[in-house]
Order: C-alpha cells, then structure tokens, then sequence
C-alpha cells in the first residue's frame, strides 16, 4: 500500500510541476496595407468604341479614343462616338458629375460645333470587373463660310477608385 501511495503522490507532484513549468505562446505580428494606384491606374480603360458618321479607334492601352467625323457642313449634321469603359481593376471605379469634359484648344471654332457628352456616367460607379457604356455627340449648329479647319476637342473622364468588396 505504501507503494501505491508514493506512486499516487509522484504522479500528484509530477502534474502539479508541470503545470507550475507550462506556458502560452503567442504570436504578434503586423500586416501592412496599401492602395494600389497602378492597378486602378492600368485597369479602367475603354474596349470599345464606334463612330457614326466618323472613325473611332482606341489608343494607349484603352486610356484614350480618337475621334474623327466626316466634314460638317450642313446646320445638324452630327457625328458620335459610343464607347465601353472597363473596370478590370481590384477597385470599384467612381465617376465624378459630370464624368465626361470637354475643351477645344481652338476657342475662336467653338462656336460652330455643339459637343455633348452622354451622362450615364455621371455619378455612377463601375464594379470591380464591370462595364460601362456611354457616347459623345458632335454636331454642327452655325453655318461655316470659311476654308474647310479641323477643331480638335479632349475630353477626359474623371474617374477615383473606391474601396470593393
């Protein structure tokens, strides 16, 4: 019996020692985030674009379109340019109001040319891997009686990513 009693008390002080030498680890750390301007930055861009009465071709890697219509002579003839502008980034792509602006760097032609840009975009948000469709309207509103001139218009998009999901 004294033998039992002993082996019970070892085993007693064997557990008690290895609770009293136990410890809890942990691990600390930090993780770092950050935007990523270069993908918002390369990843809106346009995909498509179509000219009536005119030609439209996308530049740039998809940031810019040129546009050129046929030669306006009569009051209300128009061209317009329909585009697709992807969002193919990891953020969600916030359009301003108005999105779409446009100067002429020739302000003495503007006159004669009434340029219109499509709100669809305006206010509106593009989903991360999401499109959007939007135009551009050119047309002629004052009779021209000189030699024949090319007005160049640019219109930019402001567009800010936002945090998805």
């Amino acid at each position: 019996m004294k033998k039992k009693t002993g082996l019970i008390i070892a085993i007693l002080c064997m557990a008690i020692g290895f609770a009293a030498v136990s410890t809890t680890l942990y691990i600390n750390g930090t993780a770092t985030i950050k935007s990523n301007d270069k993908d918002f930055k390369e990843n809106v861009i346009f995909t498509e674009a179509t000219a009536t009465n005119g030609d439209a071709s996308i530049i740039n890697n998809g940031k810019a379109i040129t546009f050129t219509t046929e030669a306006f002579s009569v009051i209300g003839d128009t061209g317009k340019v329909d585009f697709t502008i992807a969002n193919r980034s990891d953020y969600d792509a916030k359009f301003e109001t108005p999105a779409i602006k446009c100067t002429s760097t020739d302000t003495s032609y503007t006159e004669y040319l009434n340029v219109v840009a499509g709100t669809k975009l305006n206010g509106k948000t593009i989903a991360r891997n999401g499109t959007k469709d939007s135009s551009l309207t050119v047309t002629l509103k004052k009779s021209y009686t000189g030699n024949e001139k090319n007005i160049t218009y640019t219109c930019t998009i402001d567009v800010t990513g936002v945090e998805a999901n």
